[in-house]
């Protein structure tokens, strides 16, 4: 039978036989055959046997005379039939009946494939191929966990685990590749217990030298990695159990062990701390080591490391330096009680130490917290600044006001139009990208809608649009709906529906910022259908949606000259988004239109826009989180016939009508949702805020808009003060972040009213919302800007809805922070509350705390 024959029979032993009596040139002659095969086989290939796969598979390896060839033939084949290529016996039949230059080059590409790439138990055949090549087995990533797996696999028995070491012992490619483990991604995943002692194992034979692999485990631990994979060094490290004088011969490799993942830091440090025991550290040392945990958080590391330092500070003045200084860099931290304990250590070996230590513990005294630093003062005799002094020059520091953003000049020619929708259409989901798209097709279908459709055909490519669109689709890509009635795809019947309220960006139950959105988009794409207007008049001036009044003027007159039409959901837009102004000539000219738009305009305008809706808080206790709630429209009703009806019902009470609250938990916060209302924050905060809030509390999507909504105009009323308070406790350090910024604008624009701030969040903290692990971090975030006085004046409101009935657990904290911010800023007024607990007998942090902060409000 021929080669050919035995593959069709599924006969691979066959193969390799017929593939001995061939010349390499009568090999390469029946490749064109193969392939053809392969091809057929690929189709459906599980129709065939896994018999008649590998033959096939086999024949071709053999025929490839090529090395590259022959592995490319072996991995793209064989995966569907189940056959792992580089460990199937007859596979490796072929391989052995090549010559050792095609074998090292099959090896080498074997060797450096991806270790995700590796199947099985490959180990063996790496062994194989570089025994018949006569070279040493590739040290790469692939092998070395290939390595790993094959001398320790999951299912191994005791017994096998025994014996480990002597077959580690008897193979040549030992030492490279254990060496070379040290270097690998992942090798920490499988050193496990069995690996471990196999490690020790082979030090003891004397296969590697301890020495080496104590440098390479301590390199490895330095550099990092995955908790998992950094386990398994850890624990080699731990079980190789150094002796204090290779600690400390090997100081350099260890200090940076303490900047690592946690447990590795705690080992290094106690194995540091046992070297330094025996005598053999240097002063230097502990005051280098202390520089890097005192950067960390932990505190179980940060009180071994005081510990470590008063045990050491006992043994002459050299060390007692150490000691005070390595106390002192404590001071940077934010627990009181380390604090007092670094106190004491350094107040315990100053005396030794001598006093030219004292600058630089006056310096690191003005880290602490007026309590701290009464004690540092008694303790230290330091001479401090009298706080009034202090106060005297103390200058808040709040950001500057945010300057709006000009939106760039309108596209002004189909090819501008379609670029910028590809950018919108692949993720560009700013306000401004969207409304200068949107703007430029209305503008040039208008004007030359054969030129834009030809522009837009390679953007929008054979997708239907408007029958894929949905309510579901991400908000950015609604502009497709109006990119495909400028392409074609939109019928006349469809874009009177769509006029209507008919569209496949609307539902009966859509929350009502997002069916403003898609009205507009509704309503300009049925105008690109029906070719009514030349251009929308509701793009706004600026990135954040607000309007000039002079341009909106100017753009009605526009459309007067041109006797065009209006769409009646982009002029309610632009009236939503016109900016107040009383400027006397852009009044004049706005009472000289003469369409019904143009008289609405004027009356719009004369009576200063859309008034505020007044808010106000629900009693505690009466709905969930104690939302705001809109107490009644602040609609005049000659106003309600100027807006869409989609637009009123924006604006509409959140209340039912018998006046119980509506919650919109529905809202999403978007980028969008905030240009629809960009002056008028409060209603913006009593329609987004429960959605702010619950983003904040899961890190979910949309909190970080809260500073974008606060720059909004208008009155900042109960809603935008709550959403900001519940959003101090934010999940994330990014959305903790994005409120700082909010509490600070507010504070900029002088639209911070504190006690209503302080009173919001005490009560979210009761209530959970904030929760008081969080809060803490946001507060001193916010002081530390330089805002100190007005994070005290938000404390001095909330502390007592904090303590009275019952203290909640964490204030403490708070107290701290409160003392901090009223002792830079200057504040003297006491508090009843915390004279109450400044009086009480005990020893607990809250009544430390306590003390500390009556004692800078009353000076005393």
């Amino acid at each position: 039978m021929s080669l050919l024959d035995r593959v069709d029979a599924g006969d691979a032993n066959g193969v390799v036989a017929a593939l001995a009596a061939l010349d390499p040139a009568e090999r390469r002659a029946l490749l064109p055959e193969l392939k053809r095969r392969r091809k057929e086989m690929s189709v459906a290939w599980w129709e065939h046997s896994g018999g008649h796969m590998l033959a096939l598979l086999v024949a071709g390896l053999g025929c490839n005379t090529a090395p590259s060839a022959a592995f490319s033939w072996a991995n793209g084949i064989g995966s569907p039939a189940g056959i792992v290529v580089w460990q199937n016996e007859t596979v490796l039949a072929v391989v052995d009946q090549q010559s050792p230059e095609w074998q090292s080059e099959v090896l080498r590409r074997i060797a450096e494939r991806r270790p995700t790439a590796w199947l099985g138990d490959e180990y063996p055949a790496v062994e194989r191929l570089a025994r018949a090549a006569g070279e040493p087995v590739p040290v790469t990533d692939g092998v070395v966990l290939a390595w790993q797996r094959h001398h320790v696999p999951p299912y191994a028995t005791e017994e096998y685990r025994r014996e480990l070491v002597l077959r580690l012992v008897q193979a040549s490619s030992t030492p490279s590749l254990l060496l070379g483990m040290f270097d690998v991604v992942g090798a920490g995943d499988q050193l496990g217990e069995a690996w471990r002692g196999a490690v020790l194992g082979l030090i003891e034979a004397g296969v590697v030298e301890r020495d080496e692999i104590l440098d390479r485990c301590l390199a490895r631990l330095a550099r990092g990695g995955r908790p998992g994979d950094q386990r398994g060094f850890q624990r080699l490290l731990e079980q190789l159990a150094p002796t204090p004088e290779e600690t400390a011969a090997r100081i350099r490799a260890y200090l940076p062990l303490l900047d690592s993942l946690s447990p590795v830091a705690a080992l290094g440090q106690a194995q540091l701390a046992e070297a330094d025991a025996a005598g053999l550290l240097e002063p230097e040392h502990l005051t280098e080591a202390s520089a890097t945990v005192f950067f960390r958080s932990e505190k179980k590391l940060l009180r071994a490391q005081l510990t470590w330092l008063d045990r050491s500070g006992r043994r002459s003045p050299d060390w007692a330096a150490a000691a005070v200084r390595g106390a002192a860099l404590a001071f940077g931290q934010s627990d009181a009680e380390l604090h007092e304990r670094a106190l004491k250590v350094a107040a315990r070996h100053l005396k030794v130490a001598g006093p030219a230590l004292l600058p630089e513990l006056r310096a690191a005294t003005e880290l602490l917290g007026p309590a701290q630093a009464a004690s540092a003062v008694a303790l230290f005799g330091l001479e401090t600044p009298a706080a009034s002094d202090a106060a005297a020059h103390y200058e808040e520091l709040l950001p500057p006001l945010p300057q709006s953003v000009p939106l760039a000049e309108p596209l002004d020619d189909p090819a501008g139009v379609a670029e910028e929708l590809a950018a919108v259409l692949a993720g560009d989901d700013s306000v401004a990208a969207f409304e200068r798209t949107l703007a430029g097709l209305v503008r040039e279908a208008f004007r030359d809608g054969e030129a834009l459709r030809a522009a837009l055909k390679p953007v929008l490519g054979e997708e239907k649009w408007a029958e894929t669109l949905s309510v579901w689709s991400p908000d950015h890509t609604w502009i497709a709906l109006a990119a495909a009635a400028a392409a074609g795809q939109v019928t006349e019947v469809r874009a009177h529906a769509m006029l209507q309220g008919q569209g496949p960006l609307r539902t009966e139950h859509q929350e009502r910022l997002s069916a403003v959105h898609a009205t507009r988009v509704h309503e300009a794409a049925a105008l690109i259908v029906l070719g009514r207007t030349p251009f929308l008049v509701a793009t706004p001036s600026y990135a954040d949606g607000g309007l000039e009044a002079a341009v909106l003027v100017e753009r009605i007159a526009a459309l007067e000259a041109a006797d065009g039409e209006v769409g009646a959901a982009d002029f309610s837009q632009a009236l939503l988004r016109v900016l107040p102004t009383d400027d006397p000539a852009v009044q004049a000219a706005a009472v000289q239109l003469r369409s019904a738009e143009g008289r609405r305009l004027a009356q719009w305008l004369a009576q200063g826009g859309l008034p505020g809706q007044r808010t106000e808080r629900l009693p505690a206790g009466a709905g969930p989180r104690a939302c705001p709630r809109v107490t009644q429209p602040g609609l005049a009703p000659d106003q309600e016939p100027l807006l869409h009806p989609d637009i009123r019902r924006m604006l509409n009470p959140m209340v039912d009508g018998e006046g119980r609250h509506i919650l919109a938990y529905g809202d999403i916060a978007t980028p969008y949702a905030l240009a629809v209302l960009p002056c008028h924050r409060e209603e913006l905060a009593v329609r987004l805020g429960n959605a702010i809030i619950e983003a904040a509390q899961y890190g979910a999507k949309g909190a970080q808009l809260l500073p974008q909504l606060v720059e909004a105009g208008g009155p900042a009323g109960p809603g935008v003060h709550l959403t900001v308070a519940c959003a101090l406790g934010a999940a994330t350090a990014e959305d903790r972040t994005a409120a700082v910024d909010a509490l600070l604008l507010l504070a900029a624009q002088d639209a911070l009213d504190t006690d209503r701030l302080g009173a919001d969040l005490a009560e979210a903290v009761r209530c959970g919302v904030a929760p008081l692990n969080r809060v803490p971090l946001t507060l001193r975030q916010a002081a530390e800007s330089g805002a100190y006085g007005t994070v005290w004046s938000i404390l001095r409101a909330a502390l007592p809805g904090l303590l009275v009935p019952e203290p909640i657990r964490g204030v403490p904290e708070l107290l701290a922070i409160a003392a901090d911010c009223a002792a830079r800023s200057g504040a003297t007024d006491a508090l009843p509350v915390i004279e109450a607990l400044a009086t009480r007998r005990g020893s607990s942090r809250l009544l430390k705390e306590a003390r500390a902060l009556h004692a800078v409000l009353t000076g005393s």
